[in-house]
């Protein structure tokens, strides 16, 4: 069990969502075509780590960051990306 996460999304027309727990209003109904990423935060080591071994589980590209992760939609032009 991962627990509750909080997170924010950005999506293609830069609206960068606040940050909750509450995650299905940040994924649109019929599709995720406007998201450009998710942001994931982990409460503690701990978290971190189911998180990253569910993340790694099913192969999104994305990153590591401070305070948890990044899962990219999209990818920006140039930018080079990673999976999990």
């Amino acid at each position: 069990m991962i627990g509750r996460r909080s997170g924010r999304c950005k999506d293609v027309n830069s609206h960068y969502s606040g940050g909750d727990q509450e995650q299905f209003h940040h994924f649109p109904s019929g599709g995720y075509a406007s998201i450009l990423y998710v942001d994931i935060t982990a409460d503690d080591p701990a978290h971190l780590e189911a998180i990253r071994d569910a993340l790694k589980a099913i192969h999104l590209p994305g990153e590591e960051t401070e305070t948890g992760f990044r899962v990219f939609g999209y990818g920006q032009k140039g930018q080079i990306l990673d999976y999990l």
